[in-house]
């Protein structure tokens, strides 16, 4: 059986064009000798643009910014990314090497001078795309007479219960499974998956905020959150934050 393709989706961030372009052409190199992957790159010369974008839904794997920007820096838009997107990688390129601590503070997975780009940026990639490989497995299954059906981890924002159904929430619509919460909490295996009431599980990486007895979801629906569990909610959520702060 062949092989199937996967996508890693970029974002480049750099307010200089010819150097953003520069990042591209290289990335499109690797990507042209490494099997298995195809890749989509989107550059952007505003850190405004890229933060609308992903608040809006826009999703990337791998975002590689500038840390000197006009009006917002690399390090303002990695924290605004994190809010979003806990899950994703950051890697610094910059001619900036002071700020090579900072950058770590918000958890980049790579600082790379502009200089070294063209011997750093692969070895970055060659490093990444193991570590989006072993993201991308976990799945959760669906298994009916009729159907068969796979959700990513990452893609479930919530699951809610319904008499003997659960709805499984997530960024292609809405699946169902015949079957408990606890039991299906077993299956995540997860300790992303947390419990906001005892019909609902939420998925901390898609959280956005947290009020007084209820979390807003990335796709902009609002949750109760019972109130025997309000304490523990916020605790979960601010730990699974604390990098970002």
């Amino acid at each position: 059986m062949e092989e199937q393709t996967k996508t890693c989706r970029i974002a480049v961030i750099d307010d200089v064009a010819e150097e953003a372009e520069y990042i591209r052409s290289l990335s499109d190199k690797y990507f042209e000798n490494h099997r298995g992957y195809k890749h989509e790159i989107d550059t952007y010369e505003r850190g405004e643009s890229l933060v609308r974008d992903i608040k809006a839904g826009k999703y990337y794997d791998i975002y590689l910014l500038d840390v000197e920007m006009p009006e917002k820096s690399g390090l303002e838009i990695a924290k605004e990314i994190r809010r979003c997107y806990p899950e994703v990688f950051v890697v610094f390129v910059t001619n900036h090497v002071q700020y090579a601590i900072p950058a770590y503070e918000v958890n980049a997975f790579r600082y790379i001078p502009k200089r070294l780009l063209s011997e750093k940026l692969p070895e970055a990639y060659d490093h990444l795309l193991p570590k989006l490989d072993l993201f991308d497995k976990r799945v959760y299954m669906i298994e009916s007479a009729s159907n068969i059906e796979k959700i990513l981890y990452k893609d479930i924002y919530y699951v809610t219960k319904y008499s003997k159904y659960l709805t499984i929430h997530h960024r292609h619509g809405e699946s169902k499974v015949r079957k408990t919460l606890s039991t299906l909490m077993d299956e995540l295996d997860s300790s992303e998956f947390i419990y906001i009431d005892k019909g609902c599980i939420v998925n901390l990486i898609h959280i956005t905020s947290c009020k007084k007895e209820e979390v807003v979801m990335r796709n902009g629906d609002t949750l109760k959150i019972s109130r025997p569990r309000y304490r523990q909610v916020r605790e979960s959520i601010m730990d699974y934050w604390r990098c970002e702060e």
